[in-house]
């Protein structure tokens, strides 16, 4: 069994809300009490600061049908296109992203002549997908990665995410079929060694191929849904091998896959480069049945560039539910980055200059 779930099975609110923030945000004179809205920012300043700005965790429909009114991915390109950003990574839970996202480049490329034509200056953003090895794709495949890097434009290859053996277990599934269906890429289960499945090294020895012989393409492993007992198991696996692969870690402060700030320093200091997520941070239009560690999640992010630094952070916003377009997340999350007192200097890092380095050869 893994920490988290034995921390979830003593801690009735989880691993990031605590009884004495609940009672704060319960108490009978909230807000007035509590409320600290930060400094004032001015939108002119969040529209500078996403010039540039690389995404590489959203969604779009008409992938992930499983949640209907998600913006499409050409409307969110042609958005994030008009905002200047600089490059989006498409992820889908079932299938191969990469693919629609080089039929998307060459329309937003057309689309550039065509306003070039009367007078407009548009700048298609650089559109990339990934592979998620759910059992859609056949699990945890090397054969289905290859075919993902083939396609070309493929950045992530993220771990399981509806098919984590740590997902279901977390859901309440019954032991018999976590147990049988759930992937792990740890031997023996969660937590029962560090020792890595045939099927994970084999995907490791893949990516590192390419990493190592594609010239001007790279491709970075996403831990995705599994346990933390499992991410850092691949972490010492790739440092001990000195493979050429880099790993993100999805959002670190959404309770599915959250980390302690104890957690979190280990797995920078194995190589691991840490995604905080605009969903998983702060509240978003929309949202009905989430409840966001507003609080944890600023106060850790705080912590972790002061103590750390920020070079293995990373700035998302998750983004593509219903309610939540990826343009206005990645501006609010801004907003709330700077009114936090995190600064344009460390945004531009998290948000601009990390990804570049995690998506693009060097």
């Amino acid at each position: 069994m893994s920490k988290a779930m034995e921390d979830w099975g003593k801690m009735p609110f989880g691993r990031a809300i605590t009884a004495e923030e609940l009672s704060k945000r319960t108490h009978p004179a909230w807000p007035y009490n509590y409320f600290n809205p930060g400094r004032p920012v001015e939108p002119e300043k969040v529209d500078e600061i996403l010039k540039g700005c690389i995404d590489v965790h959203i969604h779009g429909a008409p992938l992930g049908g499983w949640l209907p009114g998600r913006p499409t991915m050409v409307e969110t390109c042609i958005e994030a296109s008009e905002a200047g950003m600089k490059a989006l990574v498409f992820k889908d839970h079932n299938t191969m992203v990469n693919n629609c996202a080089d039929i998307i480049q060459d329309f937003l490329g057309r689309m550039a002549k065509e306003k070039a034509k009367d007078g407009m200056e548009f700048t298609p953003v650089e559109v990339y997908g990934g592979i998620t090895l759910n059992h859609t794709v056949g699990g945890m495949n090397a054969h289905a990665v290859k075919v993902a890097l083939g396609y070309g434009r493929c950045k992530e290859v993220w771990l399981p995410s509806l098919d984590a053996m740590h997902q279901r277990q977390a859901q309440g599934w019954p032991k018999e079929e976590w147990e049988k269906k759930g992937i792990c890429v740890t031997k023996g289960g969660i937590g029962a060694s560090e020792d890595l499945t045939d099927e994970m090294i084999e995907v490791l020895d893949v990516m590192a191929e390419f990493n190592d012989n594609v010239k001007g393409d790279v491709t970075v492993l996403s831990a995705c849904h599994v346990s933390n007992e499992e991410k850092a198991a691949i972490l010492k696996y790739i440092r001990k091998r000195g493979m050429n692969v880099k790993v993100l870690l999805d959002h670190v402060t959404q309770e599915m896959t959250i980390l302690t700030f104890e957690e979190a320093r280990e797995m920078i200091d194995l190589g691991g480069y840490l995604e905080f997520a605009e969903c998983s941070c702060i509240p978003w239009p929309g949202m009905a049945d989430w409840v966001v560690a507003y609080d944890y999640s600023f106060n850790m992010l705080k912590g972790l560039l002061k103590e750390k630094g920020p070079e293995q952070l990373v700035l998302i916003t998750d983004a593509g539910q219903p309610g939540n377009k990826p343009v206005p997340a990645w501006k609010m999350f801004i907003k709330y980055c700077l009114a936090q007192g995190i600064s344009e200097e460390m945004i531009n890092v998290m948000a601009k200059e990390v990804p570049a380095k995690l998506i693009y050869a060097e």
